[in-house]
This record gives structure tokens, sequence and C-alpha cells, in this order.
């Protein structure tokens, strides 16, 4: 678990804030239960390490996972959950939720189990997200996230290289 808490907080640390994605102004933050579909390479991502660096928060308080890590091939979503809780856990951040065979049953259980734990996810394979949404459909609140627009792009770009290119492109 330690590991997954590094991991988020150094994919937070070197994010921009200054430029968020589109729809980061248009979600409900406030709800306890967000799901954002979208295709492949709309920000994503982006969007929930832009949402979590906003909070300011410590990484045992407020963390991102991606269900596709290795970490819960051998893990459950559910004793993660149950773990960062204890750790005094408040926001959980998951991405690549259609990864994770099971994903709405344990989401719906982690959710009726730890009711001050926020949960927001991404999909984007939107069939897979539509096959599992009936069990959290009463709880939940959607959003879809579009393509990015030409400034975004480019903006991702940049952010692209400042941190994948061994510290030599200073764009």
């Amino acid at each position: 678990m330690n590991y997954l808490i590094e991991k988020s907080q150094r994919l937070t640390s070197k994010l921009d804030v200054l430029h968020p994605r589109y729809l980061f102004n248009q979600i409900d933050w406030t709800q306890r239960l967000i799901a954002i579909k979208g295709a492949r390479g709309t920000g994503k991502t982006i969007l929930l390490l832009q949402y979590l660096k906003s909070l300011n928060l410590p990484g045992n308080m407020a963390i991102y996972i991606s269900l596709d890590d290795f970490y819960f091939t051998s893990n459950s979503l559910m004793d993660f959950a149950h773990h960062f809780y204890l750790k005094g856990g408040k926001i959980l951040a998951i991405d690549e939720v259609h990864k994770y065979p099971n994903w709405s049953r344990e989401l719906k259980n982690v959710y009726d189990s730890y009711p001050d734990l926020k949960l927001v996810f991404t999909s984007s394979s939107i069939l897979e997200l539509y096959k599992g949404i009936g069990d959290l459909s009463r709880r939940l609140t959607s959003y879809q996230l579009y393509g990015l627009s030409y400034r975004n792009f480019a903006h991702e770009w940049k952010y692209f290289f400042r941190t994948n290119i061994s510290g030599r492109c200073t764009i």
C-alpha cells in the first residue's frame, strides 16, 4: 500500500493545476460517488490528478490508484479501501475501473461500508461501464469527458515532455 501512496504523491507533485481540464469546474466534487467516462486519451487521469492536487491533502487522506496496477492482481479493491480508510483515507480516486473484474460490485461494497469515504473513478470502456453501473445507479453522479482542445493538447504535450524526458527537455 505504501508503494501506491508514494506513486500517487509522485504523480500529483509534478502536475500543473494552472490549466485544469475543461470539465474540472463543471463537476460537483461534493458528491460521494463520481464517475468520469471518456475515450482513451481524453485526459481522465490528468483530471483525477488535478483534483487531488487541488485538495492539497497528505497521501494518507487522498490517493490516486489505477486498477490496472500489478498491486491489484493479488490484492482486492475492498481490502485496499479498508486499509486506506484505517490510515485516515478520505478520498479515493480510481482510474481504469473497467480493467478490474467485478469492479462495480466491489465499488458498491466500498461505498456502502465506508460512508465518509469519497470515490471518484474513471473508465474508458463505455460498454463495461454501462454493464456495471446498474449496481451503482442510485448512488452515482456521472460526467462525460470529451477530447482535448488544441490548447489542452499543447499543454498536455508540454507536461509530457517536462516529466518524461530525463530532465533534458525544459519546454
